[in-house]
């Protein structure tokens, strides 16, 4: 009965985190947005898989060593909020470059990254955003007992991902349904430049807290 009480509680807390807008939940939509539901998909698995290595960090207490080597958690903040802004640079630069030649977003859409190159970039959005082991820190503080079992780990890591995949599978399908990108077309420009000023904003924010 405690082992289930545990479970509702890090289900509840990790909904609540999870579905917080970030760069996680930015890249998936964008992921959506511009390409389809299967390729966005991958960007879920990629979100939903650094979640299990992070449960796993907290779950197996190597999150500790953050607290012990805060040099480490900084270099993490540096390597991550460098990403973040390379992905947001760079969002800029093909925004200009697409509208600087005049092509057309369709046309600009038909060429779609590979699923394995989704499903890196978002694994690596995900494990290298602090935001995420801030949450995970938090939630093995005040939710787990003193003494947990392998089991007891294993299904707090899976419930952790699921509610992730969940979450991001449902962003993946509802921005990509045609309805959304019918509006995504028309403001596409200003979209694509907010779009890469966010993922930009993210990356200095990260670096500089």
């Amino acid at each position: 009965m405690e082992y289930l009480l545990v479970l509702l509680h890090v289900a509840l807390i990790w909904m609540l985190a999870v579905a917080t807008p970030g760069a996680n939940v930015l890249l998936t939509i964008n992921t959506a947005l511009n390409y389809d539901r299967k390729i966005a998909a991958f960007s879920a698995f990629g979100v939903s898989c650094a979640t299990l290595l992070w449960s796993f960090f907290g779950g197996s207490g190597l999150v500790i060593l953050f607290s012990h080597f805060p040099q480490l958690f900084g270099l993490m903040k540096v390597i991550g909020g460098s990403y973040l802004l390379y992905l947001g640079m760079r969002q800029i630069y093909l925004t200009r470059k697409v509208k600087r030649l005049g092509e057309l977003t369709e046309s600009n859409q038909t060429i779609s990254p590979s699923r394995r190159k989704v499903f890196i970039s978002a694994f690596i959005t995900s494990i290298l955003n602090p935001k995420t082991g801030f949450f995970v820190v938090s939630l093995f503080s005040v939710s787990m007992p003193e003494n947990m079992s392998a089991m007891m780990i294993l299904a707090i890591m899976l419930t952790m991902a699921s509610i992730t995949l969940s979450w991001h599978l449902f962003l993946a399908t509802a921005f990509s349904h045609e309805s959304a990108k019918s509006v995504y077309a028309r403001i596409s420009g200003v979209m694509d430049y907010v779009t890469g000023g966010l993922f930009t904003i993210f990356g200095i924010k990260v670096m500089t807290s």
